[in-house]
């Protein structure tokens, strides 16, 4: 089986494999028991310097540059060097395995020439579980964004109420500004926000993936959802706890105790062979019970993602889901509530499937006023 990969770093399935973060594209071919790896000066180098897989084959790409030149008439460069690259390891009668998002381009061009080109969803499928040496890393990112949670808590407490907002060293504290100190933390702790953060308060909490703007109201919602990715590891982090400075309306506590009861219910139900969209079931039918909506208003995502070198990646706990759970598998529990005229209210962990059940990779307090 070949499988046949073209990009940088940047992309998932090439940082699994090579696990070195290498900032231009570069031909990838995975044989199973052996993979080659092409590389020019630039990174030829670091690559030899870093790699700890002996089954990964280091070649130099310049020297098949000349033999670009017998396939000009290809019109398209890449292409051409992926097919002299394919050609040199003798696999260009092989059914060769690309992701979804390998380059159309490139395709197009070496099935015009007759080569055959299967996209798979799924390329590797076992990322689904971690290793060991993956879980910890993401436990070392959880506990390098505690840090940043720890920040974001001093500030409102220090801050003060004045009217309709919260104050910090006689300015009104915003969203902007609570990022700008979650970042500081990120850096300090090796982390890095590639991915944006949110930090939203009142109506734009009531909209899950609003990444937040402007002041921060007193008696009111604040959603913090931070997820900085691991610089050394390449692993990200993703946790979310909501905060109200002041005093938070009668039904706003109801909002948080029901979604702190589905969390823990949905963390309870785990455990290997357990089917991911009865995860998810267990928080609508708390949310249900406890009298909230679910759909349209409510309860209006999924229960959580899988986590690793994707910010989000397979499992899925949603419904409609069959996933079985299996040990090592690695995701998010994060139901929430939104209404626009209460905010909204997100909790969110990160489990590992145990043989016992959940283990709570997050472990940091949950609290929801401050004062």
């Amino acid at each position: 089986m070949v499988k046949f990969l073209y990009g940088s770093g940047k992309d998932s399935n090439v940082f699994y494999k090579v696990r070195l973060d290498i900032p231009d594209p570069f031909f990838f071919v995975d044989l199973g028991d052996v993979a080659h790896i092409f590389l020019d000066h630039r990174e030829y180098g670091v690559f030899a310097d870093h790699n700890k897989n002996p089954h990964i084959q280091l070649h130099l790409v310049n020297p098949l540059y000349e033999k670009l030149k017998k396939y000009e008439y290809f019109g398209n460069s890449t292409a051409a060097l992926a097919y002299v690259v394919l050609e040199e390891l003798g696999l260009l009668h092989e059914e060769v395995l690309v992701p979804c998002n390998f380059r159309l381009d490139l395709a197009d061009v070496l099935r015009k020439h007759n080569l055959t080109i299967t996209p798979v969803d799924a390329l590797y499928p076992e990322r689904e579980t971690k290793s060991e040496q993956d879980i910890l890393a993401t436990k070392t990112a959880l506990q390098h964004t505690h840090h940043a949670f720890a920040r974001i808590e001093e500030i409102l407490q220090e801050s003060s109420i004045k009217g309709d907002c919260v104050t910090y060293k006689g300015e009104v504290l915003t969203s902007e500004i609570l990022k700008y100190e979650a970042s500081k933390v990120f850096l300090s702790y090796g982390l890095v926000d590639v991915e944006g953060m949110i930090i939203s308060c009142k109506n734009h909490a009531a909209i899950p993936h609003h990444r937040g703007e402007g002041p921060i109201f007193a008696n009111e919602t604040i959603i913090c959802d931070l997820f900085p990715r691991d610089m050394r590891t390449g692993h990200f982090s993703d946790m979310t706890r909501t905060y109200v400075k002041g005093e938070p309306s009668d039904y706003v506590k109801k909002m948080y105790t029901a979604v702190q009861k589905a969390q823990e219910s949905a963390i309870a139900a785990i455990c290997p062979g357990v089917v991911m969209e009865d995860v998810h079931q267990v928080c609508v039918d708390v949310f249900l019970a406890e009298g909230f909506s679910v759909g349209d208003t409510g309860f209006i995502h999924g229960t959580g993602h899988g986590l690793g070198i994707d910010i989000h990646e397979a499992p899925y706990a949603k419904a409609g889901s069959k996933t079985v759970l299996k040990e090592g598998m690695v995701f998010t529990v994060e139901p929430g509530l939104y209404y626009p005229e209460h905010g909204g209210i997100r909790i969110e962990d990160v489990v590992c499937v145990r043989k016992e059940g959940a283990e709570n990779l997050t472990n940091y307090p949950k609290q929801l006023c401050i004062v």
